[in-house]
């Protein structure tokens, strides 16, 4: 047949010869228009063909309908065509249907298919699918997939667009899946999935971070600065995020999105003090909904906050633990049991035969030394000295300072405060006046936002503390303007410090104080002697309100000695200014004309330093500790060595994974990682 255009008209009524229904039937080269046909209120069981074609080229709509059958199950096959090319439309429909026969609809054999298949597919598919799929698939799936997939799945979500309804809930059991992109976290295939993990490294250095998921799910997040999370082109699926801090003991902050619900329903707490970049915290994020709501938990954390503790130097008064009174030592000897302790506390001890103390990863308090005003905190004032560790009443203890020499004061995992000891100079901020009172048994000053760790310092008579809120107040002896309220007046009860603060000095020394911002920068007061303020004046005057020490943002730790200072910027690098008399300050020099009033740098990548009446303890970045300045009461310097006098350069103490050290008059305490 080769006319342009042909109307084949369907026959009507009920067709009773046996063998003989066809309806729109054509065979041709080459076709161009529409086929039309319909069958109707058939009897009985024949082979029914409407609207079929067969050709090597057609252009145009098949269209047929078989509505009506009574009984048997005939053959159906409506819209039928097999040609090397085919474009147009495939529209079949069949309706009232009263038995079980093998129906076909929309059914193409193509070299190539240019048009839409509407409708289930039952059976191996090589092309483009929208609607359900049972069978074999090979290639990509567009559109929703609602329901189950059954079977063998090649390349199943290569390009995959647009959403998996009831991925969380419906049972998919696809075998082996092979493809190039997966998006899903696998856990409702039966099976084995088969596909790359996509990692990379992201620098948080900034308030706002979005990590871009299309370029990796396993994020490995170096952070340096507080920041706030986002996260662009999710996927659904798993997302591995793992946190290092940088080599500074500065606390970093992460806001997580609000979506994100964690497991006990908050997210877990940062590490805070992570001077190795080998601790970590991993968090595992999964979504099904494309990022629209997360869930969370924390699956790894490795945070040095159990540490086995060493102690040297002169023993007097049992202030070494080491269960003898008088006993020095010239290297580090261990104290207690290996892995017991948590921090050491924020101490540079300028006094001889102190009060030492440590809290335990338990949240035990314990003391030892001289207990002449009850400062051991034992509910006794006898006996006089303790020369091992004693507990102190109570399993929720945070950190602990000695308040000089008779006076203790302590934090609790509540955001308690608590004092004990002599309150001669209103140093218990107990407000009860400068006395002879003395208290043998903790004490709390009044409030529950109390801060703990960096938030703590107590030094010669007096003490302070900086609140959850970033209030710092102060307490206690006050002649050369140390409390910093701009004035000498002593406190007997906390007065607060102008400013919004982070870190207290690791130590304050004999009348000096040195506290950081906020904002990170670094501020001084209380007395002066040859510039330890480090405010560029070399005299030895008074100062009773904070003094900003240059105007750099990047402190992150720092330490008052007697008469010298030292402070640490986030980069590692370690400031000394102050008297140089007994080389204290590193430089490989020594004597009062060599003292600096202003922060000059000390070579190496540092991370604590603490410093004694008149040397130094510090421990850097890569584990090793180091020592320097007057060596008056040789071995105290932890060196197995006897004979040696001041030292105006830092020398290494044997040892490896050293964490924080603290020094006093002549003895020293440091703690390494773990056990």
């Amino acid at each position: 047949m080769s006319q342009e255009k042909a109307q084949l008209i369907a026959p009507i009524g009920i067709m009773t010869v046996s063998g003989m229904t066809a309806t729109g039937v054509i065979t041709a080269t080459s076709f161009t228009g529409n086929i039309v046909g319909s069958a109707k209120s058939l009897v009985n069981g024949t082979d029914v063909t409407a609207g079929v074609v067969t050709g090597t080229s057609f252009v145009g709509n098949l269209t047929g309908n078989i509505q009506r059958l009574a009984d048997s199950a005939p053959n159906i096959n409506v819209g039928v065509t097999t040609a090397t090319s085919f474009v147009g439309n495939l529209t079949g429909s069949v309706t009232d249907l009263t038995s079980q026969p093998a129906i076909t609809v929309g059914l193409v054999t193509a070299t190539s298919l240019s048009g839409p298949i509407t409708g289930n597919v039952t059976g191996d598919v090589d092309g483009d699918v929208t609607g359900n799929v049972t069978g074999t698939i090979a290639g990509n799936v567009t559109g929703n997939v609602t329901g189950n997939a059954t079977g063998t799945s090649g390349g199943l979500g290569i390009n995959y667009n647009g959403g998996w309804t009831g991925a969380g809930t419906s049972q998919v059991r696809a075998g082996v899946v092979t493809a190039t992109f997966f998006h899903g976290d696998g856990s409702n295939l039966d099976g084995v999935s088969s596909g790359p993990v996509s990692q990379q490294a992201v620098t948080i250095d900034g308030a706002a971070t979005s990590i871009d998921l299309s370029s990796g799910n396993l994020i490995y997040a170096t952070q340096s600065a507080d920041t706030t999370v986002s996260f662009a082109n999710t996927e659904n699926g798993n997302v591995y995020f793992i946190r290092t801090k940088d080599d500074t003991s500065t606390a970093r902050t992460i806001t997580w999105p609000d979506r994100i619900n964690w497991e006990g329903g908050t997210a877990p707490t940062l590490i805070q003090d992570n001077p190795r970049s080998t601790d970590a915290q991993v968090f595992l994020l999964v979504t099904r909904d494309m990022g629209v709501t997360w869930y969370g938990k924390e699956v790894v954390n490795i945070d040095p906050q159990t540490f086995t503790s060493f102690v040297w130097g002169r023993g007097t008064n049992g202030s070494l633990g080491l269960n003898n009174a008088q006993v020095s030592y010239s290297s580090p000897v261990q104290l207690g049991e290996t892995g017991a302790w948590s921090k050491l506390p924020q101490i540079s001890l300028d006094y001889d035969a102190p009060t030492v103390a440590l809290t335990k990863t338990d949240g035990t308090l314990w003391t030892w030394g001289q207990n002449g005003s009850g400062q051991l905190g034992l509910n006794q004032p006898a006996p006089t000295q303790v020369s091992s560790p004693t507990q102190v009443s109570g399993t929720n203890w945070s950190q602990v300072a000695p308040i000089h020499d008779r006076g203790m004061m302590a934090t609790k995992t509540d955001g308690t405060l608590w004092t004990w000891g002599d309150q001669n100079y209103g140093q218990l901020g107990q407000n009860l006046g400068p006395s002879g009172t003395e208290y043998s048994s903790p004490i709390q000053i009044p409030g529950t936002t109390w801060g703990t760790d960096s938030a703590m310092g107590a030094g010669s008579y007096r003490a302070g503390n900086i609140k959850t809120d970033g209030t710092m107040w102060m307490w206690g002896y006050n002649d050369e303007g140390q409390l910093g309220d701009n004035s000498r007046t002593s406190r007997s009860s906390p007065t607060q410090v102008p400013g919004t603060w982070r870190e207290f000095s690791r130590s304050l020394g004999q009348g000096t104080n040195l506290a950081i911002k906020t904002d990170g920068t670094l501020w001084s007061w209380g007395s002066a002697f040859a510039g330890n303020l480090g405010i560029g004046a070399p005299d030895n005057g008074k100062r009773s309100s904070p003094c900003a020490v240059g105007s750099d943002t990047n402190w992150t730790r720092a330490s008052a000695g007697y008469k010298h200072s030292g402070a640490i910027k986030d980069d590692g690098t370690l400031w000394m200014f102050g008297s140089n008399e007994f080389g204290q300050l590193g430089f490989n020099q020594s004597g009062f004309p060599n003292s600096y009033s202003s922060p000059k740098q000390l070579p190496g990548t540092w991370n604590t330093i603490s410093c004694a009446r008149e040397w130094n303890i510090a421990t850097k970045t890569d584990g090793t500790m180091w020592v320097w300045g007057q060596n008056e009461e040789q071995g105290f310097f932890g060196r197995n060595v006897t004979a040696e006098g001041d030292i105006s350069s830092p020398v290494q103490i044997p040892g490896t994974d050293w964490n924080d050290a603290v020094a006093w008059y002549y003895a020293a305490m440091a703690n390494k990682i773990g056990g």
